[in-house]
């Protein structure tokens, strides 16, 4: 009470009041800013086996993949009555309902096993290597340094991503096919959920898992062009090739890749040039050093609508990558972002 007195005494008299805002700025009012939580990892992190529960898991379809009969489809944790999202500026309500009705009409199917769960899975790649991966790793590190059984529930991206943790975690990993996510809810008799980390926490705790299992010099006189060589991406791609090739570059599509071996490709390059997007998300986890990213030029402007599922994850990098912007190939409006196709000015990468 006395210090409340003081203050309004100074306040009052002095016109002075000291506040705590870390969002204060003079300049840059335009700034986004991002509200997120981190989760304490430092303790003993005790399993308690009282603490299996019912749990469901609902999976919702986001898009068929083009020339595919794959989807992209995202995964909730119906834990008691209610789903959970940590994203902000998304359609909610518009995914409230998707998820509720995959709820309702999709039969149950039940394991009966003890399991761990996320409360969230995406395989989409950039999405689940942002969102989801720290997290997976980091308690799998811990049952497997703890020589314990349990399993955590696993959804990747792709099979090259399936044999990885299989080859690092293959006693506490399980997965399910993607037909029966897509065709069942499925009900978790024991289970726990753990946590999901913010991006900046997953990206950390992922890079300094992977740290010792990718480091090397083995790539480190080789030119590298990271593209999944599609011309969605870039319009002009046969001819970037051609040209980056007379520069020695060498082409790496992750498809032709393991994940180690594509993370110590990058880890170690002289140079790396990349394409936007998720491509990119594999820099982020294996490379600390400078590299160059090919950018539309709308790119120039925070997104803020999508910032917290796009923008956030280059952010992450900023102080490495080095932009190089380029026009949109056409005036598409694309309904999801960081699709725009550019049309690269071959004379703006001469001097690499």
């Amino acid at each position: 009470m006395r210090e409340k007195i003081y203050s309004l005494f100074i306040k009052f008299f002095y016109k002075f009041e000291h506040r705590q805002d870390p969002n204060f700025n003079t300049s840059f009012k335009d700034l986004h800013i991002e509200k997120c939580t981190f989760f304490d990892l430092q303790g003993e992190f005790k399993i308690d086996p009282l603490k299996f529960e019912e749990n469901h898991l609902i999976s919702v379809i986001d898009r068929k993949l083009k020339d595919s009969s794959n989807y992209i489809f995202e995964s909730w944790v119906k834990n008691k009555k209610y789903t959970y999202t940590d994203f902000l500026n998304f359609p909610f309500n518009s995914q409230k309902r998707k998820i509720l009705k995959n709820f309702l009409q999709k039969p149950n199917r039940t394991y009966k096993k003890k399991i761990f769960l996320l409360p969230y899975y995406d395989n989409q790649p950039g999405s689940f290597m942002g969102d989801v991966l720290g997290s997976m790793l980091f308690f799998l590190e811990l049952l497997k340094k703890r020589n314990l059984n349990e399993k955590l529930l696993i959804r990747c991206p792709s099979s090259k991503w399936e044999d990885f943790f299989k080859k690092l975690y293959k006693k506490n990993v399980i997965f399910f096919s993607d037909n029966f996510f897509l065709k069942k809810n499925i009900y978790f008799s024991k289970s726990q959920v753990l946590p999901k980390f913010h991006p900046f926490q997953n990206y950390t705790i992922t890079k300094n898992i992977l740290s010792l299992k990718i480091e090397n010099e083995n790539f480190k006189n080789k030119k590298v062009f990271l593209t999944s060589e599609r011309v969605e991406k870039i319009s002009n791609i046969k001819d970037l090739i051609i040209f980056l090739k007379k520069k020695n570059f060498t082409i790496v599509n992750p498809k032709n890749y393991t994940t180690l071996q594509l993370f110590r490709i990058l880890n170690s390059a002289k140079v790396v040039v990349s394409e936007c997007a998720s491509i990119s998300h594999n820099i982020h986890l294996s490379r600390n050093k400078p590299y160059y990213l090919l950018l539309p030029n709308t790119f120039k402007t925070i997104n803020k609508k999508w910032y917290r599922i796009t923008g956030i994850f280059s952010n992450f990098h900023s102080c490495l990558y080095k932009p190089i912007y380029f026009k949109n190939s056409d005036d598409k409006n694309y309904a999801w972002p960081l699709l725009e196709q550019i049309k690269v000015d071959l004379k703006k990468l001469k001097f690499l």
